[in-house]
């Protein structure tokens, strides 16, 4: 297996990244404002658990083969434009 942080297996964090998200995505928050709808409720309701399957993914993709470590770098960085997009629906636009 091919190690990756902390000197665990990419797949451990894939695991635990994968539990994160079905956490967020079975679990919705019950302080969803009632005032929002349309794209925004969608964003603050999904955002969050796809930003944590996109990370999955990308432990999944390093853990495959170094060789594949450019798309899991796009992958990460397409979660954390989902994160910053979820963090700006969330708290900046009321």
């Amino acid at each position: 297996m091919i190690k990756g942080f902390l000197n665990l297996p990419w797949f451990v964090w894939a695991g635990l990244a994968l539990v994160v998200a079905l956490i967020y995505t079975f679990w919705v928050p019950q302080k969803i404002a009632a005032d929002i709808s349309g794209f925004r409720l969608l964003i603050v309701r999904w955002a969050h658990p796809l930003t944590w399957y996109l990370i999955a993914l990308n432990f999944i993709l390093r853990g495959i083969s170094p060789e594949w470590s450019g798309i899991a770098n796009m992958v990460a960085a397409a979660g954390g434009l989902m994160y910053l997009l979820f963090m700006f629906m969330t708290f900046v636009i009321k």
